[in-house]
């Protein structure tokens, strides 16, 4: 994996997340989820996986969340997306939606359990619970799809580019 530019999207996140997101009120994005899905499904296992905990360390340290709980649920993520990953053929687009929302659907769970039994948030029903997690996961899941066919353009252009010889 390539650490550096891992890097500059992590910032980038920070940023989306810590300013751009309220500001345009897309509170039903989650940036730093959408980044662990991209790590998790281009990424090597191993690489994937550690992307995904440092994402969600980074969202810790940037929320007023208690430590951890991110670090614990994104890498949660990662972990399923890099397993999904390995025991189904995620080659086709749609395959790539259903893996990426079912592994983020148990992280988010998890994170609005949290939120909302340990944090005295309450006032969210199980019903409640569920929904903004499938969706927050559903629409992470969808935004991920067409990012996954990016790699795959730059390399086409670049071997392209380089078999002119002039």
């Amino acid at each position: 994996m390539r650490w550096g530019l891992y890097t500059v999207a992590l910032l980038a996140t920070l940023l989306l997340a810590g300013s751009v997101r309220w500001v345009l009120h897309l509170s039903w994005l989650d940036p730093f989820l959408v980044l662990v899905l991209l790590c998790g499904l281009l990424a090597p296992v191993r690489d994937a996986r550690l992307a995904a905990w440092i994402a969600g360390l980074v969202h810790d340290l940037s929320s007023g969340d208690p430590l951890g709980i991110h670090a614990f649920t994104l890498g949660l993520t990662g972990l399923l997306l890099t397993r999904l990953r390995e025991a189904l053929n995620i080659e086709p687009w749609w395959a790539r939606g259903v893996a990426c929302a079912l592994a983020a659907w148990a992280g988010q769970l998890l994170y609005l359990i949290h939120h909302a039994y340990w944090t005295a948030a309450g006032g969210l029903s199980w019903v409640r619970i569920v929904g903004e997690s499938w969706m927050t996961a559903t629409v992470a899941g969808v935004i991920v799809i067409p990012l996954t066919g990016l790699p795959r353009l730059f390399s086409r252009r670049r071997r392209a580019g380089g078999a002119k010889v002039g």
